[in-house]
């Protein structure tokens, strides 16, 4: 019995196609000739501060089996053949899809690739020299290789023994393509009700706002995400769509693990085009600007970096505006670089207060004789009370502690604010810790 690793990425343009599209049609080719998969299929999200991403920046694996080693060649040349069809129609200067082929046990500079790709950049060379070492094959049709990256990342992320979930996704047929997703918003709402423990972003219950639906010219109708792909294929019988499905595949995926999150031992560790975790002191009162993004300054013992709340996170930028300076807090998300009007700056993805500051006003002091405010008669002479004459020579300011409306803990965005890695609060403690099994469903051909 032969392992092989199946990596593919990039194969999405602005213009149309999707790289988990291409993975879906290529597993049903393989399923038709009796390949065996190890697995489901992995869509694995990397960096999504990368300035050259298309969309979701998401990669797919296949972990497959083979009988024999004469299968190994008819299987590349199906993928490879399947590859060049799909990406023949979509011209993009900016695409370069790359498959990926590696045969055994996943090395452990794959590991080290895959991982890393997750949270920072990963210079082409560097895959390059991971994909001879690991004697890997790899075919880009369209010359470029950049998506060498993302597929060699995909194999190297295993996650078998990290957090994961499931989507499910439904793919249009091709007319359907470009024209509004036909979808009965009622039973999105319906199937939240009935799986909304096991499910994650059907909906944004601030907003109303359908939240499984994309927007863009790709060929996907809708995406279902949750814990248990049982319950994924149980979720999809019940909503009701005005347009037909030609496949639904299901992803094992990183999705809404915060993956993407690396914690960094100082403020000063931070570069851009990486996504953190940094703890540190509030220096300065968070202040909303034209445009409605609120910004504030975090800093540790030696360095310091701006913290935004962009418009569409909405009502989370009021609790950041309850900062104050001395609150400690760990600011979660990705580093925009520095611009000619702006410092490095930390996108916010969540925050947790570990612990709030002490806020005092000084008010002036009441008058021990008939209890009305007394007022100051000059720097360092004291307080007199105007309505009966009383005077303090030795009087001052009474210090009084304002309520904090702001309580150690998490605190995150809106739904319709969340990018693909994101957890939401509501995931904590629902984390897996490995994957053995079993394997349902994974590419299913409707039309």
């Amino acid at each position: 019995m032969i392992k092989l690793n199946i990596g593919v990425d990039d194969v999405d343009t602005l213009s149309g196609g999707c790289t988990t599209h291409f993975a879906a049609i290529l597993a049903y080719r393989l399923l038709q000739k009796n390949v065996a998969f190890a697995d489901y299929l992995n869509l694995v999200r990397l960096n999504p501060a990368v300035p050259w991403k298309t969309r979701g920046n998401g990669a797919v694996a296949f972990r497959l089996y083979l009988d024999s080693e004469s299968k190994l060649e008819d299987l590349w040349e199906e993928a490879t053949q399947t590859l060049s069809d799909y990406v023949e129609e979509f011209r993009d200067p900016k695409h370069q899809p790359v498959l990926a082929m590696t045969v055994g046990d996943v090395g452990q500079k794959l590991k080290w690739l895959g991982s890393k790709a997750l949270h920072d950049m990963m210079p082409l060379d560097v895959a390059l020299e991971v994909a001879e070492s690991e004697k890997a094959r790899f075919y880009a049709p369209k010359g470029g290789l950049r998506g060498l990256i993302g597929a060699l990342a995909a194999i190297g992320n295993t996650m078998l023994d990290t957090d994961y979930t499931f989507e499910l996704l439904a793919y249009r047929k091709r007319e359907y393509w470009g024209a509004p997703r036909c979808v009965d918003f009622e039973s999105v709402y319906e199937v939240d009700r009935a799986y909304r423990d096991q499910m994650i972003l059907n909906y944004d219950p601030e907003t109303g706002r359908v939240l499984i639906t994309p927007h863009g010219p790709d060929p996907v109708l809708l995406g279902l995400r949750g814990e248990d792909p049982l319950v994924l294929l149980e979720a999809f019988k019940k909503l009701r769509t005005c347009e037909p499905v030609e496949y639904i595949a299901l992803f094992r995926t990183n999705q809404h693990t915060d993956a993407h999150l690396h914690r960094v031992e100082s403020i000063c560790d931070i570069r851009p085009y990486t996504c953190v975790i940094a703890r540190g002191v509030v220096k300065s009162e968070p202040k909303r600007y034209i445009g409605g993004h609120t910004f504030f300054d975090l800093c540790d013992e030696s360095c310091c970096i701006t913290v935004a709340a962009y418009e569409p996170t909405k009502k989370f930028r009021n609790v950041i505006e309850k900062l104050k300076p001395g609150d400690v807090v760990e600011a979660y998300g990705c580093v925009r670089p520095p611009g000619p009007r702006h410092g490095m700056t930390l996108n916010l993805e969540k925050l947790r207060v570990l612990s709030v500051a002490r806020v005092f006003t000084y008010e002036n002091p009441r008058c021990p004789i008939c209890g009305a405010r007394m007022e100051s008669v000059g720097r360092g002479k004291g307080y007199r009370c105007r309505k009966c004459g009383y005077r303090d020579p030795k009087a001052s300011k009474i210090a009084v502690e304002v309520p904090r409306d702001i309580k150690p803990g998490f605190y995150q965005p809106p739904y319709s604010a969340f990018k693909h890695l994101m957890k939401p609060l509501e995931r904590f403690g629902k984390e897996k810790k490995s994957f053995s099994g079993p394997i349902v469903a994974i590419v299913t051909k409707l039309y």
